[in-house]
């Protein structure tokens, strides 16, 4: 199988480096993409449109599609875009847009900054973590913010590898309204969720109920937010299981508090 890989925010697609040997010892091939503003792009200006086209240009005909944290919304852009290219679906500690609302709307109602998580997270703001730039158009992380959110569960050798390749993350496509009517339609798609145990960002009442907005039980990893980076071997083997997961329920395209409660 081949998998189209789209990084998170600050990141690049260089965050896949150590998933993709792993990919080639199971059989299947692993391709990164890079989001304009990001990486070997980061002198382009960063806009959904572009995040969407940096996916879309790359996509072929089967592809395993992979968005990992912010990167989810980006693959569900392009799944909108072109259904017909994907095969399946793997959002990795992503949070799924609301139809009709901006991501800065989900991010900020799904953390709500109140400290503790149910299931063993700290449960904390993404807020807690950033610091602004100067001009106010982008955050980025200091290094003991980056390990917090990011690499908890990472050793420092990881950490010192991954640091300095982060970039500020530009606030202007997080403010754009999403519209993505096609993919919420596909209910028949294949599609999966992959979450870490010891993930503070997507921790797990989040991840959980995320996975219920996609319609299915997610797959967990004993793992921070960046399994990628700490478990890449074990991240590898649970992607592509991910491909065999089936889906429980629909794709609900509204906000995570407007969701019934789970019966039982």
């Amino acid at each position: 199988m081949r998998f189209l890989a789209v990084h998170g925010g600050c990141h690049g697609a260089w965050a896949w480096d150590f998933v993709k040997p792993e990919m080639v010892k199971l059989g299947h091939e692993l391709v990164s993409v890079e989001l304009p503003g990001h990486g070997s792009r980061l002198s382009e200006t960063a806009t959904l449109d572009g995040y969407r086209e940096a996916v879309v240009e790359l996509m072929e005909p089967g592809d395993v599609l992979v968005g990992h944290s912010s990167g989810s919304v980006v693959a569900i852009l392009a799944a909108n875009e072109r259904p017909d290219l994907v095969s399946h679906l793997c959002l990795v500690a992503g949070i799924l847009p609301v139809e009709g609302m901006p991501l800065s709307f989900e991010r900020e109602s799904a953390n709500p900054g109140s400290g503790e998580d149910p299931h063993g997270g700290n449960g904390a703001a993404l807020e807690t973590y950033m610091r602004m730039t100067e001009d106010n158009e982008a955050f980025y992380f200091e290094r003991s913010g980056a390990v917090s959110a990011f690499y908890n569960d990472c050793s420092e050798d990881l950490i010192d590898w991954v640091f300095p390749k982060l970039v500020p993350e530009p606030l202007a496509p997080l403010a754009v309204p999403i519209s993505v009517p096609n993919f919420w339609a596909q209910h028949d798609l294949s599609r999966s969720f992959i979450m870490g145990s010891r993930d503070t960002i997507c921790f797990p009442e989040l991840a959980r109920l995320q996975a219920r907005r996609l319609g299915v039980v997610p797959l967990e990893i004993d793992a921070g937010h960046s399994p990628w980076l700490s478990r890449p071997a074990e991240f590898a083997s649970l992607l592509v299981a991910a491909t065999r997961t089936k889906p429980v329920g629909p794709l609900v395209p509204t906000s995570l508090h407007a969701m019934p409660e789970q019966a039982g």
